[in-house]
């Protein structure tokens, strides 16, 4: 037997002597020319074709299941292999893909806006609050005790029936109409729930020679000026502490200097209407005229100090000078301070907040000097 039998009929050796790589490849059958069939081809007629199936009746969006597939371009790391949880050998064992459309929500596309309240105006449509009107319980409460000229209405829509009776009978000793209503603006306020405000006429200033006369202060006299504090909110916060610590008067520049607003009123609670604040067009040479009457002025600074704050010893009457938070003292002012005090603080903060520094300088004054009856 020259041939052997287990091998595949490729592999033994053919009855003409010539091997398997001798032997020609067989070539597929030519496609005849022109428009002539293939061989094997059997054309159908129109009529005997099947007919077309119908076209499946698209189902509501949120009755259709989705048919997406757990994302396969995520990183390695991301795809459940080995002894990872929801290991499997199909491609849909993995867990839910994050991608999937949920079904149980409400469908938004770029033009249907967001679900919102019928009740509740756009943030575009709603009307921003008057310049004249004060909000806040204490502000308010305020005004009616110390100020009761300026206000020219009370707004008490508030739920709390103490607030009502309080205010309504300082507003009837005062002589103030009182409306259940909001004014316009505070329909929709949620910054101010306890439903409280009071329309007044612009804040008056206060005189300088009125708060300090010229024969001389009295003993416990603290005067804060300000300079370049342009934060109408650093503004109302050292008015608070300014009324708590009973300062005799608050001085601003004109020029470069956050006004009394309604805004600086209600952060104040009710200090802009019990503390004097006098705005001074030159606030160097009002310095001047302090140290004229017999007034220590004080200034604070970062560098340059010539005094610890903790250490100092205050005069009987002293005016203290706290600038801006970047810059502080400008140049002039700074010249007509007789001391200057710094509080030294750790490298990675220097300093402070103008109106916390303001509050503990204030509270160091006080801890050496009583204020006056």
């Amino acid at each position: 037997m020259s041939q052997r039998d287990d091998l595949p009929p490729d592999d033994r050796q053919p009855q003409d002597g010539r091997s398997r790589f001798e032997r020609p490849t067989p070539r597929p059958p030519q496609r005849p020319a022109g428009n002539q069939p293939h061989p094997g081809t059997v054309r159908r007629r129109p009529e005997d074709r099947p007919p077309r199936p119908e076209p499946p009746v698209e189902r509501p969006r949120d009755d259709q299941p989705s048919q997406e597939r757990p994302r396969q371009d995520r990183p390695y790391n991301d795809r459940p292999r080995g002894d990872r949880p929801y290991a499997g050998g199909g491609r849909g064992d993995g867990p839910p893909s994050r991608d999937r459309a949920r079904t149980d929500r409400p469908i938004l596309t770029s033009h249907q806006p967001p679900p919102r309240r019928e009740d509740r105006p756009r943030r575009d449509e709603r009307q921003a609050p008057p310049p004249d009107v004060v909000s806040g319980l204490h502000a308010v409460e305020a005004l009616l005790r110390w100020q009761p000229k300026r206000v020219q209405a009370l707004y008490l829509w508030a739920s709390d029936a103490r607030v009502r009776a309080r205010l309504q009978e300082l507003a009837q000793a005062a002589h103030v109409r009182v409306e259940t209503e909001p004014p316009r603006g505070f329909e929709h306020e949620q910054g101010n729930p306890q439903g409280v405000a009071v329309r007044v006429t612009p804040f008056e200033y206060a005189d300088l020679e009125r708060v300090m006369p010229l024969e001389g202060p009295a003993d416990g006299t603290l005067i804060v000026c300000l300079d370049s504090i342009t934060d109408p909110r650093n503004l109302g916060a050292i008015l608070r502490s300014a009324a708590f610590f009973r300062v005799t008067a608050v001085v601003i520049p004109q020029d470069r200097s956050a006004e009394v607003t309604p805004l600086v009123e209600r952060i104040a609670e009710g200090g802009a209407a019990s503390v004097p604040v006098v705005q001074v067009v030159n606030l160097a040479r009002t310095l001047g005229s302090l140290r004229d009457r017999g007034i220590e002025v004080v200034g604070t600074a970062l560098d340059g100090a010539t005094g610890d704050l903790r250490t100092y010893k205050w005069a009987r009457a002293t005016a203290l000078v706290l600038g801006a938070e970047g810059s502080g003292i400008r140049p002039l002012v700074r010249k007509n301070c007789d001391q200057l005090v710094t509080l030294a603080g750790p490298e990675q903060m220097p300093s402070l907040n103008v109106s916390a520094f303001a509050t503990l300088t204030m509270a160091m004054v006080r801890a050496s000097q009583p204020a006056p009856a």
